[in-house]
């Protein structure tokens, strides 16, 4: 048996002009459907449309829907949020959902309106930033992870991978059965080339995009980082953090707080102090390990406590790895052990090397030509 329950918005326009019914429901369309987004819908919470009117702008009206501008009329407009599952809601779910519409209805985009009335009480927007109100444990819902039952094949196209994957996915699960008051946070260290952004890549596409908030560590910045994190109304539950010793030092301070079993931001800035709950499991990928472990004074290093080191695939590997590629381009499996013969005698171990030497030489390979041609093409020392 399902539990249902529907709450009211009433959003208020004080105007001196008339407004016409095709503007106000473009308004209202608007707002619904940025508001209820597929996390919601899938966790039980629909936006729906409940209708417009107008009414004097008197004082007792005034009174009755917080309006302080005096003009000719209010509109109303009535947004109801309905929840149905069989479970409880998450845990500021619905505080979540009425603060992004508030937000949101103010701005031009959306007609500028102002919620007014929270199931018949007159509603206050947190301030910004404002840690008793904002950023409040009771204000955050995250996305529902879950393991997938065809797990296994986002991985199918890894070879050699097996007990990498094993690692990563062991260190989700126990987040899960623990409610993530456990975060086994992963690093995922080793040469480009190797599989770790795969495997990154791979849980993203089982677990859900919207479980998940791929951060590219290169191109962020930690205003930027914050600024992100505080915009979400529902966060990810997983956090993929893509090269992170190649970041400045200051992109990933957010992160130790994240990482941290308190798992939340503190941060002061020009417009007051921020603090925000992200109980956020983080999966990093490294290729300087030596780099990584010095940053932040050790610190980004100690807070992922499950590390996955990466090798060079085997012969072997290399030799499944070339035949998907070969059959993914209707090739010939002949070009595979004198591109590997090739690759070895000259210390080629990155795959995408590997396989770019398979696929560009393709059947110059049986003939000796593409051999010839590297050859004629290759840089010569210096005279």
């Amino acid at each position: 048996m399902n539990i249902t329950h529907t709450h009211q918005v009433v959003l208020v326009k004080p105007a001196d002009r008339a407004l016409r019914d095709n503007v106000i429901s473009k308004n209202a369309t608007s707002l619904m459907t940025s508001t209820s987004n597929k996390s919601l819908r899938q966790r039980g919470w629909d936006v729906e449309i409940g209708g417009w009117d107008v009414i004097e702008n008197n004082v007792s009206n005034r009174e009755s829907y917080g309006v302080e501008v005096d003009t000719r009329d209010i509109y109303l407009m009535r947004l109801n949020i309905t929840y149905n599952n069989p479970s409880e809601p998450m845990k500021g779910d619905l505080a979540s959902i009425v603060r992004k519409m508030a937000s949101r209805s103010q701005t031009p985009p959306y007609g500028s309106w102002t919620v007014a009335l929270l199931d018949g009480t007159l509603y206050t927007q947190p301030d910004e930033g404002d840690p008793d109100t904002d950023n409040a444990e009771e204000q955050i819902g995250y996305v529902d992870v879950a393991i997938p039952d065809d797990w296994d094949s986002h991985f199918s196209h890894l070879y050699g991978l097996d007990a990498h994957i094993r690692q990563v996915r062991k260190a989700i699960e126990a987040g899960i059965s623990s409610n993530w008051k456990n975060r086994f946070s992963v690093v995922l260290v080793g040469p480009p080339g190797c599989g770790k952004s795969d495997i990154a890549e791979s849980v993203m596409n089982a677990l859900g995009e919207e479980a998940c908030w791929r951060i590219d560590a290169t191109a962020v910045t930690s205003a930027g980082t914050i600024k992100e994190l505080g915009e979400m109304e529902i966060l990810p539950r997983v956090a993929i953090l893509e090269e992170a010793e190649k970041a400045n030092e200051k992109v990933t301070e957010p992160f130790l707080g994240i990482l941290d079993q308190r798992g939340e931001v503190n941060k002061t800035t020009a417009r007051g102090k921020i603090k925000r709950d992200a109980r956020l499991f983080i999966i990093s990928t490294v290729n300087d390990w030596e780099k990584f472990c010095k940053m932040n004074a050790g610190a980004l290093e100690s807070r992922h406590t499950v590390k996955v080191f990466f090798n060079r695939p085997s012969r072997e590997t290399l030799s499944l790895i070339l035949t998907r590629e070969v059959h993914k381009a209707q090739g010939s499996v002949e070009w595979i052990n004198p591109t590997l013969d090739y690759c070895e005698e000259h210390g080629i171990t990155d795959p995408r090397a590997v396989i770019a030497h398979c696929m560009v030489g393709a059947d110059d390979w049986l003939t000796g030509q593409y051999v010839a041609d590297l050859k004629a093409t290759s840089q010569q020392p210096a005279e």
